[in-house]
């Protein structure tokens, strides 16, 4: 009879996974860490970084930004002068996107490893059995998973600090209309459904990541890098 049951129970879950619109998987959830109280000296390096963000203070990036520091995957994405020109620093460093991106960057916190201070927390902590190029994760307590792009949208579940996959192949996010407040992005979530939660809370591993050295008793930026080789 045992036997019987669990035969039946495998037969119903595997029928039910296939009438799912995603493959169901193992829920991963990992939660904000942020250890740079843990060095004096990094986290007063680190106060002083982010009054020069807030402050967009260019002399002072200047100063930190090592001059071989990586900041793309490409031939030419090496070097303090092309960094500082990619970011358009050299000539409208108050116009450039440097400041909000690096800012969004260091808010998710900093974790240490082979001597690198670096951000956000999921770059070193993201554990092996995620897909850094399929999975997302949810930067937020309570995020709402909706059944379809907009506010008005039925809530399927609400999600915190939990990994999703991203739908890239079918659908783009979303874009902003003048009744959106979001760009919508299509995820599937552990138990196999689709829904769409706003872009601004995931965050996939691959995305922007920022690392410290210390070289000459300096906090240098030695890579800022999006994407992978």
């Amino acid at each position: 009879m045992k036997q019987q049951i669990f035969i039946l129970s495998i037969l119903l879950t595997s029928f039910f996974s296939q009438l799912l619109p995603c493959e169901p998987f193992e829920p991963v959830i990992l939660k904000p860490v942020d250890t740079s109280r843990e060095d004096k000296d990094f986290f007063s390096f680190k106060q002083k970084l982010e009054k020069s963000i807030k402050e967009k203070d260019v002399k002072f990036i200047e100063t930190i930004v090592d001059p071989q520091i990586s900041f793309d995957f490409s031939e030419d994405g090496m070097g303090k002068g092309r960094f500082l020109k990619h970011w358009k620093l050299d000539k409208s460093p108050k116009n450039s996107e440097f400041w909000n991106v690096l800012s969004q960057t260091i808010n998710l916190g900093f974790t240490y490893k082979d001597n690198i201070w670096s951000a956000p927390f999921l770059f070193n902590l993201t554990p092996e059995s995620i897909d850094s190029y399929s999975f997302s994760l949810i930067t937020g307590n309570t995020v709402n998973v909706r059944n379809k792009p907009s506010k008005q949208g039925a809530v399927l579940t609400q999600l915190s600090w939990e990994f999703v996959k991203n739908e890239y192949e079918e659908t783009t996010a979303e874009k902003k209309t003048t009744n959106e407040p979001c760009n919508w992005q299509k995820v599937c979530i552990s138990d196999g459904q689709v829904g769409y939660i706003c872009e601004q809370y995931l965050r996939s591993p691959m995305d922007y990541r920022v690392g410290f050295s210390k070289k000459n008793k300096t906090w240098m930026m030695i890579f800022f890098v999006t994407g992978g080789d």
